[in-house]
């Protein structure tokens, strides 16, 4: 009823418009996050976990493992994620995140020179879709300064499974199911990724619609 009755804070995004939809500035903002790595899956040697950094801030941090299980069956190894709550309404009902006002995801980080997959799970109804997830690359630069990245959905390209699909459609937004940021660059060592918001913004400059080409299935009959 609270979730009924409730003004929404945003019903139309103007130009720049902008919310921060995950703020770290302290503890309690940590705790909904989910993090995993291949070690919790049986399926490598790779160590992550989430902290607060000295600045108070999120410290995705960790070692990043190629070493394979002797099980003869894996043949690759080495990924962390870490993975933003579902958004539940009253008993635990799931409902999908609704960024469709908006054009750009942002994000302030401090990386280590690392690229960092940001990873949107979609919501969707059929389980041969649960897996529908889209991806874009985020190119840290290492060092001691702080990144804002400014990142069109347009950008973001479809995969299911960690595979990119080859029939590509634009994301529907008002279906995300959840947010993740993933390292598996096949690079052994440790890492870290500081991360100060994340957040949505609308840029009415942006006109582009999908970046990648989106195929055209025809029935040829004889």
């Amino acid at each position: 009823m609270k979730d009924k009755w409730r003004e929404d804070r945003m019903l139309i995004a103007n130009h720049n418009d902008y919310e921060y939809f995950w703020k770290f500035d302290g503890a309690k903002t940590l705790e909904p996050w989910v993090v995993t790595s291949d070690r919790d899956n049986l399926e490598g040697f790779s160590k992550a976990e989430m902290a607060l950094s000295k600045n108070n801030k999120a410290l995705f941090h960790g070692y990043l493992s190629q070493r394979l299980p002797k099980d003869g069956i894996l043949t690759s190894t080495g990924y962390a994620n870490m993975r933003s709550p579902l958004k539940t309404r009253s008993f635990q009902r799931q409902e999908p995140y609704d960024w469709s006002m908006f054009t750009h995801l942002i994000l302030r980080v401090r990386g280590d020179g690392r690229p960092y997959q940001l990873c949107i799970l979609m919501h969707r109804y059929f389980d041969v879709q649960w897996f529908d997830m889209y991806n874009y690359t985020l190119f840290t630069r290492g060092g001691p300064y702080w990144q804002i990245a400014k990142i069109p959905f347009s950008k973001f390209s479809l995969s299911h499974k960690g595979r990119i699909l080859d029939e590509q459609r634009k994301i529907d937004l008002d279906n995300v199911r959840n947010f993740g940021i993933t390292l598996a660059d096949n690079v052994e060592g440790p890492f870290q990724l500081e991360v100060d918001y994340i957040g949505l913004i609308n840029d009415e400059s942006h006109a582009e619609e999908f970046a990648y080409e989106m195929y055209r299935h025809e029935f040829i009959t004889l």
